[in-house]
């Protein structure tokens, strides 16, 4: 899991940040399926301290529940 993880975290902050989704789902195949607002909302409810990023319990967490 923590590999996977790092290759939503780019930066290797220890966060996924909304510019880091982006980053990732920037290829042909994503090209214009997500808005802005759409990635904003996915952060927003993995998110449970609020501070607008995933971090790895937080992934681990959404991992679960998939």
């Amino acid at each position: 899991m923590k590999t996977a993880f790092r290759m939503f975290d780019t930066d290797n902050s220890g966060k996924i940040d909304i510019s880091e989704l982006r980053q990732l789902l920037a290829g042909e195949e994503f090209k214009d399926l997500y808005t802005e607002e759409q990635l904003a909302e996915a952060i927003h409810a993995v998110d449970e301290n609020g501070d607008g990023e995933i971090d790895f319990k937080e992934f681990m967490q959404m991992m679960k529940s998939v």
